[in-house]
């Protein structure tokens, strides 16, 4: 039997190595959920930095509404942004591993938009709920609203 060749066997001992590696850290991250990737939603401080209103680059597979397709996420609807976070935590999952050009995880990059999309969701439902109803049950006079055409009325004291 011929001896083997030292960096043939190096090199196939640390693929093993990686491989074994990524698939434990895949194993680790799905059964401890969100606790071992980080928040599952976007803070203000990322929403509002530079790069927080990503473009979306593609619309959902099952999404059936309005096209959001090179738009802000700011610009899109809560239900479209869930739906986008979901398809970028599938991305994640998928990716885990995997490294871009620059030799950083791109899973990464696909769990951050999934939080800004969160972000972005939440934020825009909060903003509708503390929005008043723009529907007047009844017409409101100067007198309980104190408001008339020409500006506040005299009863507020101003």
């Amino acid at each position: 039997m011929e001896p083997k060749d030292p960096r043939a066997e190096t090199i196939r001992l640390l693929t093993s190595i990686d491989v074994t590696l990524k698939q434990i850290l895949s194993v680790v991250s799905r059964s401890a959920g969100p606790a071992a990737t980080g928040p599952r939603v976007a803070d203000d401080a990322d929403l509002n930095s530079k790069f927080g209103d990503e473009v979306v680059k593609f619309n959902p597979r099952d999404w059936t509404g309005t096209t959001f397709k090179d738009s802000h996420m700011s610009e899109c609807s809560p239900e479209f942004l869930d739906m986008l976070a979901e398809s970028y935590d599938a991305f994640a999952e998928k990716n885990i591993g995997q490294m871009t050009t620059a030799g950083k995880p791109k899973s990464e990059f696909d769990r951050r938009s999934a939080r800004r999309a969160r972000g972005w969701a939440a934020r825009i439902r909060k903003v509708a709920s503390e929005r008043p109803s723009m529907v007047m049950d009844a017409p409101r006079s100067a007198a309980t609203t104190g408001w008339d055409d020409s500006g506040w009325t005299d009863s507020e004291g101003f």
